[in-house]
């Protein structure tokens, strides 16, 4: 029959003490009763005499599906030659665990094969779902322990830059396309160091970039034999940024064509209070193109971008997004659509003018009748009624922020 040290495959210097069972798993306790010697560590001579003993508490893989712990006896040697330095040693435990470990080398190994292919958080949860308790920097430190993989050859290369600190430290990231790996990663974002990477890789012959000038200089420099394109992402990016650059000139012909079809005729004219609100966008939107190209004055003038950030007077962010585009912004118009309220705005009206100005109440009393929105919508209508007061005044006209609440409400 089968002994307990062979179904744990433990070394055969190490021989079962006695196996407890609780709640917390499995305890096997061990010793080494067949070594009568051992070498010292520093000098390589055998020692013979035992100093005194202690209990190591090893986490080992899980067993039947339980967890498993190792206390192992561990015996203090006394080594023999007088000029060594290490007078007292413990015994190793070769093929099961290191010095100063907690865990076997085989739990180390199947928490790295678990890093390497989820994360840390998640593979700590999946870890612990197999009783194999351990947290996300554990698992993410075992990761680091293993050798990084040679660089190897690299046919099709997609370049890219990676932060450091967003907005601040950028480095460079190059991908094996073809294995689907990192292949390289660079401290800095450069003409200089990307060349240096492709010409270390003569047998690139693709490169997949953004179209920012940095990378095309470098694979130009570097990989003069490879071709050169554009990724997907960055493909699709400028493709939408086109189409609404396109669209957004074109917004009265679209407008237009569409009422066309829909048989429906233009809106009525634009009251006081709408002319007033219109000037005041384009107001705004005339801030912005100024201060679009101060921006970019101040950036090709050389001035660093925390310093136009305070010179304008607007955020890092800001002066960010307005530098990615030289061209200043398009003016986006509103344009109000069918709302799943518009049905109800006649009785909300009503029942507002009849003294009821509790939006949930108003909420309950629509849904009754069909309404399938939200509560938050029915507040935002409140909201608006709410600053006009509840006094009844006759033949008075009042002008809504949202066009749905426009007509007539006799308060």
């Amino acid at each position: 029959m089968m002994d307990i040290a062979s179904f744990l495959a433990l070394p055969p210097t190490l021989t079962v003490d006695r196996v407890e069972r609780s709640t917390q798993g499995l305890t096997v306790y061990l010793y080494a009763a067949t070594t009568s010697a051992v070498s010292c560590p520093r000098c390589r001579t055998a020692g013979s005499r035992v100093h005194s003993r202690y209990t190591r508490t090893v986490a080992d893989l899980t067993c039947v599906g339980q967890r498993l712990t190792l206390k192992l006896l561990v015996r203090k040697w006394i080594c023999p030659l007088d000029s060594c330095p290490q007078r007292i040693f413990a015994e190793p435990f070769a093929g099961l665990v290191r010095r100063y470990a907690r865990m076997t080398d085989r739990l180390i190994k199947a928490l790295q094969s678990i890093g390497v292919t989820a994360n840390g958080a998640d593979g700590a949860n999946l870890s612990s779902s197999l009783a194999m308790l351990t947290t996300a920097k554990t698992l993410i430190r075992r990761v680091l322990e293993l050798p990084l993989p040679k660089e190897g050859s690299v046919r099709m290369a997609g370049i890219d830059e990676w932060a450091w600190k967003k907005g601040a430290r950028y480095g460079t990231i190059l991908v094996d396309l073809e294995q689907r790996r990192v292949a390289g990663l660079l401290p800095e974002r450069s003409v200089e160091s990307s060349t240096a990477w492709f010409k270390k890789h003569a047998e690139v012959k693709m490169v997949s970039r953004d179209r920012g000038m940095i990378f095309r200089e470098a694979a130009s420099r570097g990989a003069p034999q490879a071709k050169q394109v554009v990724d997907r992402f960055h493909l699709q990016k400028n493709f939408a940024e086109a189409l609404e650059k396109f669209f957004g000139h074109h917004k009265r012909v679209l407008k237009k064509a569409a009422q066309q079809l829909a048989g429906k005729t233009l809106a009525s004219p634009k009251t006081a209070a709408t002319r007033h609100i219109e000037q005041e966008r384009k107001r705004r939107y005339a801030e912005r193109v100024r201060r679009h190209k101060k921006i970019w004055k101040l950036f090709r003038a050389g001035y660093r971008k925390e310093d136009i950030a305070q010179l304008v007077g607007v955020g890092s962010r800001s002066v960010y997004r307005a530098l990615e585009h030289e061209q200043p912004p398009t003016r986006h118009r509103r344009h109000w659509t069918h709302h799943l309220v518009d049905p109800y705005v006649s009785y909300l009206t009503k029942r507002w003018n009849e003294g009821c100005h509790t939006a949930r109440e108003l909420h309950e009393e629509i849904v009754a009748q069909g309404y399938t929105g939200s509560l938050r919508a029915i507040e935002r209508i409140v909201a608006q009624l709410r600053p006009h007061g509840i006094k009844s005044v006759t033949k008075q006209t009042i002008t809504f922020r949202d066009p749905r609440l426009r007509p007539v409400i006799q308060r």
